[in-house]
């Protein structure tokens, strides 16, 4: 009986992992810990974030994912030329159909200046990934022994490396997701690697900032991911954003200031294929103790902090 278990659970883990490895995000700048641990420690005081993402509106069993993170930089006491530290905390969900993966992850980074122009950071997140399979949901099998097994449960470690060069106005970023070869009890799958690269700009213009990124998702399963975004703010104010998924979908976004530490965000992504009202909505919000945004959040340059600097 455990063994069926695992096969299904198996079949579906697999079949997941080819059509979305990872959670993915429209807002991702808005959430730059989610794919990256060095950006830990890139605020200048404590920040909190959160967001839902609701995607493949009207379809049952359809993706939702949600996660929360809180980083803290760790203000170095000795002279300018001292490194910087961060700490942080990510937790994840994401379900689809009847299965349900979980991750939390403590993180730290390491910041320190590389030259007149440059920071450098390096950063980690350790932590633990369950997936969990509710058969008893399932309109799928009605196999009258797995109903009676509702649950099928897999826990295993979670490690996430990453590297971030970034000055005032530009940031190159690179980071590998599920480092931890982790074999499933059946046959010889293994979870697989996920590779992030990532790139941002802000180029301002009198009262406007001119963000422009893109972050690129790939893996040895399936092609490439690649999203190309760009967003205008107003005095760090307001925020109004256009991108495209290369292949797959278009997005337009907002984001507003409301308070002066409070931020929320908004994406709304239109598929580029026949499937009508297969649209996804995305809500993120942010709290830190000051109202600056961090490196790749498309805050403004004039208001991107760099910790080797402060």
């Amino acid at each position: 009986m455990l063994r069926r278990l695992y096969c299904i659970l198996v079949i579906l883990v697999n079949c997941k992992a080819m059509a979305q490895q990872s959670v993915h995000y429209t807002q991702y700048s808005f959430n730059n810990l989610g794919y990256n641990p060095a950006f830990i420690g890139t605020t200048k005081c404590t920040e909190f974030k959160a967001g839902t993402r609701l995607q493949w509106m009207g379809f049952r069993g359809a993706p939702t994912s949600s996660f929360a993170s809180l980083q803290h930089t760790l203000k170095p006491k000795h002279s300018k030329g001292t490194g910087k530290h961060g700490i942080g905390l990510y937790v994840e969900q994401d379900e689809v159909h009847i299965t349900t993966r979980t991750y939390v992850k403590l993180g730290y980074a390491y910041h320190k200046k590389l030259s007149s122009k440059y920071t450098g950071a390096v950063g980690v997140f350790a932590g633990i990934q369950q997936y969990v399979v509710s058969f008893a949901t399932s309109p799928l099998d009605p196999d009258p022994v797995l109903a009676s097994a509702s649950v099928s449960e897999l826990m295993y470690p979670d490690i996430m490396p990453g590297i971030l060069l970034y000055n005032k106005s530009t940031y190159y970023s690179f980071s590998i997701n599920q480092l931890y070869f982790k074999d499933l009890p059946v046959g010889k799958s293994t979870q697989i690697n996920q590779y992030y690269i990532g790139w941002g700009n802000t180029t301002p213009f009198g009262n406007w900032d001119w963000f422009k990124s893109f972050l690129l998702k790939a893996d040895i399963m399936g092609p490439p991911a690649l999203d190309l975004n760009m967003q205008w703010d107003y005095k760090n104010t307001i925020g109004f954003g256009l991108g495209y998924r290369v292949g797959e979908a278009a997005n337009a976004r907002i984001k507003l200031r409301i308070l002066e530490g409070l931020a929320i965000g908004y994406a709304f992504d239109f598929p580029l294929n026949k499937i009508y009202g297969n649209y996804t909505h995305e809500f993120m919000l942010s709290f830190s103790r000051c109202s600056a945004g961090g490196i790749g959040d498309g805050g403004g340059a004039k208001n991107i902090p760099c910790p080797a600097y402060n």
